[in-house]
């Protein structure tokens, strides 16, 4: 089945009712990071003036075309857990693989995958279910899962991830791969500001691979609804450092939330520990949801307050950055923050065509001193409480001059038009939760 371009571009405006402003670009030989291993792309502009030598960041990107080729490289198999999925492109190239003998299966949220878009998720959901017949389960409830309680506080948890695990069931070790990243496998997610990557490493998709099938209940085709676990549930997997991949120096990956048991650590903490041990000079922050009264804006503000000189940056997605409890309003020292800060520091709403969705933190990418490797900290984890102790979340640390400065170039693009536009869009609005209005 193939998908009609005007049909398809119909959808679109409908979906989002703007035109399209990115997805204009694809590069045939985009920068590589870490001996060719990493690949980041990032949907909007970048500004190059902030670029290494040879080192222009993958911008104004097809994210969906990204996604479809590689899941037409899968031989034996592909793993997907995606918050949502609705790009019907993505939906024929999985349905496409099951057909010439790729193993696939698909784990979505089940409140956001059904109810955001109803009207494509009816017809991916026929071509999955009925037609093609590619084994998919949901976080709690439907269609298969009907007896867990995945609760924790009185919140109902998400299966936020948006992971793809290619060709882990081959044998070579050479051409597993994991995307990841904040991209949501949807239409609106073509247009909201995003970052993707791109990792071939056997470790890191052994671990979520892993992760996975804790969710999925089993190990086969089938999943198992007895043994599935989400959330609070889930049992012990690989968190912090790789220990025997060629990145291991460079990669650490992190699966959420705390668990029941304790036995996943308070991720919060681990990244208020990085920053408040090996930030030396600059942050900068580029975050959909960011909220005070959490380990990491902790950390953030004993930098600036202990550090004289200490440089912090940052954009907030102006949906939740109004918000009286999110980390926009302290650092500019609102006076209808919860916590403002003594000092105020640089700190925007994006002005963007659709949602601001990054989730990242960049540590001494302009630090300058040459022996200290910057730091990434990216993947579908918002900065909140809940991403911590109640949402299906991963994401990477990961140490690299070269791709903390392609995510530079990133920021400084959204940072930059954010500060031009200051000031058009300061009211602070009726108090909301601090999770995910989630494109």
């Amino acid at each position: 089945m193939t998908i009609n371009g005007k049909w398809l571009s119909a959808w679109l405006l409908i979906s989002i009712g703007m035109p399209l402003q990115a997805q204009i670009h694809y590069n045939l030989k985009p920068t590589s990071c870490l001996n060719g291993r990493v690949f980041v792309f990032f949907n909007g502009a970048i500004d190059s003036s902030k670029a290494l030598p040879g080192n222009y960041a993958n911008a104004v990107e097809n994210f969906e075309q990204r996604v479809i080729d590689a899941i037409n490289t899968a031989r034996m198999s592909i793993d997907v857990a995606a918050y949502e999925l609705n790009s019907l492109n993505i939906v024929v190239a999985l349905c496409k693989a099951k057909e010439r003998g790729v193993r696939v299966r698909l784990i979505v949220d089940d409140k956001a995958a059904p109810n955001n878009n109803p009207a494509l998720w009816k017809v991916a959901r026929k071509l999955l279910e009925y037609r093609y017949k590619v084994p998919y389960m949901t976080d709690a409830g439907w269609p298969w899962v009907k007896s867990k309680d995945n609760y924790f506080k009185g919140y109902r948890g998400q299966m936020h991830n948006k992971f793809m695990v290619i060709d882990y069931l081959t044998p070579s070790k050479e051409d597993d791969c994991v995307l990841t990243g904040s991209y949501n496998y949807t239409i609106t997610g073509l247009v909201s500001m995003q970052n993707m990557l791109v990792i071939r490493d056997y470790e890191l998709a052994d671990i979520y691979t892993k992760e996975f099938e804790i969710m999925w209940g089993s190990s086969t085709e089938v999943p198992d609804t007895t043994r599935a676990a989400f959330h609070q549930y889930k049992g012990d997997v690989h968190n912090g450092p790789l220990t025997y991949s060629n990145l291991k120096k460079q990669l650490e990956v992190y699966l959420t939330p705390i668990n029941k048991s304790k036995s996943r650590p308070n991720f919060l903490q681990v990244i208020a520990d990085l920053i408040s041990k090996e930030a030396q000079h600059d942050i900068k922050i580029c975050a959909f949801s960011f909220s005070t009264k959490i380990e990491i804006d902790d950390a953030i503000l004993e930098k600036q307050e202990m550090r004289p000189g200490f440089d912090i940056k940052a954009v907030f997605e102006p949906s939740l950055g109004k918000q009286k409890w999110s980390l926009y309003n302290a650092m500019i020292a609102s006076p209808l923050s919860k916590n403002p800060w003594k000092k105020p520091a640089e700190a925007y709403l994006a002005d963007e065509d659709k949602h601001l969705h990054h989730k990242y933190l960049i540590i001494d990418a302009e630090n300058p001193d040459t022996t200290d490797i910057p730091i990434v900290i990216t993947g579908s984890l918002n900065f909140s409480n809940n991403a911590n102790e109640i949402n299906d979340e991963n994401f990477l640390v990961i140490r690299d001059r070269r791709l903390a400065n392609q995510y530079l170039q990133e920021f400084y693009a959204r940072f930059n038009r954010a500060k031009q536009n200051s000031g058009l869009k300061t009211e602070i609005k009726e108090e909301a939760g601090e999770e995910d209005l989630e494109d």
